[in-house]
Formats: structure tokens, sequence, C-alpha cells
């Protein structure tokens, strides 16, 4: 009796993880979300960012420097995906509504932005959900443009 037992919880136990790991290959690869803070262009000589990508957006390729990244879902590491994306270029292809990836395409050299998206493991599509200028860590926004005086 005691070995039926024994037998019945193995089998219980077995099926019940099988069949979580079965739910995990219907969805497919997670996806993560992605929060990455930084600047369009070059490091200012002798700095060195948390991260220096190459995003394609739309027709043009922009370098960004993150300054700070953050995974808001899952346990991976803002890290370990700039890892896993370093070797190709662009490291990432944003993609979502044309006016978001407007905004990364038409920024300027030192424009501070924030990008919001959903990477998933084995591309280097980024989804954006959302893109903010951001005001610059040394004092304010970039000042608007004067009209001449007469």
């Amino acid at each position: 009796m005691k070995n039926v037992a024994s037998l019945a919880a193995a089998v219980a136990i077995v099926s019940a993880l099988l069949s979580g790991a079965a739910a995990d290959a219907r969805l497919g690869p997670r996806l993560y979300m992605l929060h990455l803070n930084g600047y369009v262009g070059d490091p200012p000589e002798g700095r060195r960012e948390r991260a220096d990508l190459r995003l394609r957006a739309g027709q043009t390729e922009v370098r960004f420097q993150v300054t700070g990244a953050t995974v808001t879902s899952g346990d991976i590491l803002p890290s370990t995906i700039f890892n896993r994306v370093r070797p190709y270029r662009p490291n990432f292809v944003l993609r979502g509504k044309r006016e978001l990836i407007e905004r990364v395409e038409h920024a300027a050299p030192g424009d501070h932005l924030r990008i919001q998206g959903g990477w998933r493991p084995g591309s280097r599509d980024l989804l954006v959900s959302s893109v903010e200028a951001l005001e610059s860590p040394s004092g304010g926004a970039k000042p608007p443009s004067q009209p001449a005086k007469p």
C-alpha cells in the first residue's frame, strides 16, 4: 500500500511539472519590458555609459548611449539583454507606431530620451510602447531656438 501511495505521488508531481512546461512551450519566448534612458549621439570624451547601442529607427541608424536601464517584467538583467544583442548591427530594430519611431529617428545628437518597449530573446526587435523626451541631467531641457531680433 505504501508503494502505491508513493507511486501516485510521483505521478502527480511529474504530471504537474510537465503541464507547466507544456504551457510555457505554447506561449513561446517571454516578452521582457525594457526601459532605456539615455541620449542620442557619441559619448563625451573619456566617458562610457552603461551601453552604446545602435538603433534602427525607420530608415535611420541612431547611436544611443544608455545611461540607465531597467527590466520591469521577468528575471533578466538589462546587461544580459545588451550582451545578447551586442554582436548585431543594429543592436535593436525599433517597431511600433510610426510617430514613436519618428521621435527617435529625428532626434538630434544630445537629445535625452526614455524609450520603453518589449524584447523577446532571440530577436533584435524592440516593440516600442513609448518614447519620451527627458531633461538633460546637466540642468534643464535643450534650449528652444530663439527667433532672430530685428
